[in-house]
């Protein structure tokens, strides 16, 4: 998957949680998809899982190269959860008990009311309506911050992650030129925002 930016209605909805404490807080999404907080200890899960599914995440995520082994993952994790972005928590995504990608709040932008989502998913568990089901559960997430509009950011190449988007709502309203290279080749960034407040999905 990759960057786009998508802001999205959302309808506010319960969510199980296991424990009070985040470092074991589990997200039931469905029968079959959880989310649990992403931490050090996971890289090994993490450089399997990026391993698997290389050639297809390496399209359009350019951290994808520098993750070759346990280390790089492990640094792949802390820049993340220690990034120091308002709002910033990181989940990995499990499906059918398998660690199978990665689901981001990215940061909050308090001033806007914008949470920036992210997200990755395996090559073997793309295509079960993982991340649009994820995607219903942000307003929860969400319940307890500022942020009424979600972003996400995607490569304009990256059809899978602009039509996840706009099924929840979004529309394309602009985009920057020439925002990476991913495989020597250069796309722009995609821009698709909707109110997650106003537009449930």
């Amino acid at each position: 998957m990759g960057y786009l930016i998508v802001s999205c209605s959302l309808k506010l909805t319960t969510i199980k949680i296991n424990t009070h404490k985040e470092e074991h807080l589990h997200i039931q999404i469905a029968e079959h998809i959880k989310l649990a907080p992403l931490v050090e200890s996971d890289a090994a899960e993490i450089l399997k899982t990026v391993n698997l599914s290389r050639a297809s995440l390496g399209e359009f995520l350019p951290w994808v190269e520098g993750v070759n082994n346990i280390n790089s993952a492990k640094k792949y994790i802390l820049d993340r959860v220690n990034s120091g972005l308002n709002g910033s928590r990181w989940f990995k995504i499990y499906y059918k008990g398998n660690l199978s990608g990665v689901f981001a709040v990215k940061s909050i932008c308090p001033e806007l009311n914008i949470a920036e989502l992210g997200y990755w998913l395996s090559s073997d568990a793309q295509g079960n309506g993982i991340i649009s089901q994820v995607i219903t559960r942000v307003p929860s997430i969400l319940k307890n911050t500022s942020a009424k509009i979600i972003e996400f950011r995607c490569l304009e190449k990256n059809e899978a992650s602009i039509k996840i988007a706009l099924k929840s709502g979004a529309s394309l309203v602009g985009t920057i030129p020439n925002f990476v290279s991913v495989n020597n080749t250069i796309q722009q960034l995609n821009i698709l925002p909707s109110d997650f407040v106003n537009n449930p999905i």
